[in-house]
């Protein structure tokens, strides 16, 4: 995150990020909406993130930021904060490997964009969170796409970013049966050897 922080390098970002994401907006406009997955979404909020990912690995790559922006737009308020990041994560893993990278900027994003604002500052970060969690190689235009949709939570933003699960998780190696810390450990806990000649019991 410390580079990402440096003004030259959001520069860069801002920058690049600004044709992809109005082409993204653009084919998204033009998406008719899915009243059959909208009408499911309604009727069971539950099974957004399942209906979302169906969607996602039936149809291509490119439809995935409607699909989920349509399907989060469709969550009930006060449901957006436990299912809105489940949608995002389901979207990201049905895409095809090799596409969960580059699609989860427009993916988390569509799904901020579609946040009603009383809800925005508490879902966003999840959101971001839970697509840098899914795609941690996307963290840079994931962190600014969201940026540039809410500018006020950009703390906030950079904070749930900062400790996603799969950034913030450190698993210790299990010590060696031999390593150096325990057998000076041992040495420790052993009384010393009195006898007065070798071989000592």
């Amino acid at each position: 995150m410390r580079t990402l922080c440096r003004p030259s390098v959001l520069a860069a970002l801002f920058l690049g990020l600004g044709a992809w994401s109005t082409s993204e907006t653009a084919s998204a406009q033009q998406a008719a909406q899915n009243r059959p997955l909208i009408d499911a979404v309604t009727a069971n909020p539950a099974a957004a993130p399942l209906l979302a990912a169906q969607e996602v690995a039936a149809g291509a790559p490119d439809n995935a930021p409607q699909i989920v922006g349509q399907v989060v737009g469709a969550l009930p308020s006060g449901q957006l904060l436990s299912l809105a990041p489940l949608v995002v994560s389901a979207a990201i893993a049905a895409l095809p490997a090799p596409e969960r990278a580059p699609r989860a900027p427009p993916v988390a994003c569509a799904g901020i964009r579609s946040v009603p604002a009383a809800e925005q500052e508490t879902v966003v970060p999840a959101i971001a969170a839970a697509a840098v969690a899914m795609a941690p190689t996307a963290r840079p235009l994931i962190v600014v796409c969201a940026i540039r949709a809410i500018p006020a939570l950009t703390t906030a933003i950079f904070a749930a970013t900062e400790l996603a699960p799969a950034q913030s998780t450190v698993v210790a190696p299990l010590p060696s049966p031999q390593s150096a810390s325990a057998i000076g450990r041992d040495s420790l806990a052993r009384p010393p050897q009195t006898c007065a000649s070798p071989p000592c019991p």
